[in-house]
């Protein structure tokens, strides 16, 4: 029965081209309203909405399919996935792009600054010494103050003791004092908070000079000397 269906189909497409002149042109391929495929000379209102092939009429071969209204919106939107994707992509790559540069200036800047692991650690041990001489200032400004505090605060207990009035300028001095430690006290955390990111900034500065030095090295030998 599927042998004798396909026949059928062939000898009407037989039929169909053999009843076409010569200069027919193109042949329209497409459903017709009941969705039986058709070929057709012409094309019809309601195949062009619903999109059609366009065959040569010797060799049957597609020439170009036209595609639907809905197969056009929705190849409109994918078209538009893709260019937004499209785009996306390139600028991730210029991105990339301009970071790698940053960096290769970056590089070049710091290995300008230490040329070497001895230079980093000299200006390390240079920046801790001032840091640790600012926390001993400090401490012994610290220690001053609450020498000169206890004492402000022994000569009014001694007035109030003895029925004085303790004056304006003595109470002023107390408070001024108290606040002279208050920002000491402030200003010795911040040093010490310094001195901590200090050392890991350092430390971390030692190894990323390291890793150049080494990938400046291996690149400065020979291809077959780097290989061994």
């Amino acid at each position: 029965m599927k042998k004798l269906m396909v026949y059928t189909s062939f000898l009407a497409l037989t039929l169909f081209l053999s009843g076409l002149p010569a200069y027919a042109g193109n042949i329209y391929h497409f459903n017709d309203k009941d969705g039986v495929s058709t070929l057709s000379k012409t094309l019809p209102p309601y195949a062009a909405q619903q999109g059609y092939e366009i065959l040569d009429d010797k060799t049957l071969l597609v020439i170009k399919r036209v595609l639907s209204r809905k197969e056009t919106i929705e190849q409109h939107k994918t078209n538009q996935v893709i260019a937004q994707q499209q785009q996306q992509e390139q600028l991730l790559k210029q991105q990339k792009s301009r970071l790698q540069k940053e960096q290769a200036t970056d590089d070049k800047n710091f290995l300008d600054i230490y040329p070497s692991v001895e230079d980093i650690i000299r200006a390390r041990d240079r920046h801790q010494a001032y840091i640790d001489k600012q926390i001993e200032d400090t401490t012994i400004q610290k220690s001053v103050h609450q020498q000169t505090l206890h004492k402000l605060q022994q000569t009014a207990a001694e007035k109030e003791f003895s029925g004085q009035n303790i004056s304006n300028t003595l109470t002023q001095r107390i408070e001024n004092i108290q606040k002279d430690i208050i920002n000491n006290q402030l200003h010795f955390e911040k040093l010490q908070q310094e001195q901590t990111v200090t050392r890991k900034q350092y430390a971390n500065d030692i190894a990323r000079l390291k890793a150049l030095l080494a990938i400046s090295y291996n690149e400065s030998l020979p291809l077959n000397h780097a290989q061994n």
